[in-house]
């Protein structure tokens, strides 16, 4: 049997997620980290994407904005906004998120609409993760 540590989720409403797990998946800056018991104390930044936590016998997985996250020994705390499970992603909101953005950053190069560029491409970005996080997921 493999050793487990605790994952603990935090938003501002408090502790959102307990679970122990033998891996753990999170979305870095420069790419995902992979975490497993015994990982060296680290500090973390994470951006938006898939937060994969792995028992024995089960896959989880996660859409999280940007965050922290602190590594121990045997617990890892991350800290975000919200989180949303897989099972709880909306679908057609998420594809409506994704068109309205691609409008918008089309309106914007045609200088048709004074907006934020930058929001509509991490809108974009957070749309678009979302739907292919339910396409990795939906065979499993």
């Amino acid at each position: 049997m493999s050793k487990q540590f605790v994952v603990k989720v935090y938003s501002p409403k408090g502790l959102v997620l307990e679970k122990s797990s033998e891996f753990l998946r999170l979305p870095g800056k420069s790419g995902d980290i992979g975490i497993t018991f015994d990982h060296t104390p680290s500090l973390l930044e994470c951006t938006f994407g898939e937060m994969v936590l792995r028992t024995s016998n089960h896959q989880h997985s996660y859409f999280i904005p940007k965050g922290l996250t602190h590594v121990n020994k045997e617990e890892i705390v991350v800290l975000v906004d919200y989180i949303e499970a897989v099972e709880n992603i909306d679908k057609k909101r998420a594809e409506k998120s994704k068109e309205r953005a691609e409008k918008r950053i089309s309106d914007a190069d045609l200088k048709q609409d004074d907006i934020d560029l930058s929001r509509a491409k991490s809108s974009l970005g957070r749309a678009q993760i979302r739907l292919d996080i339910l396409t990795q997921n939906a065979f499993k």
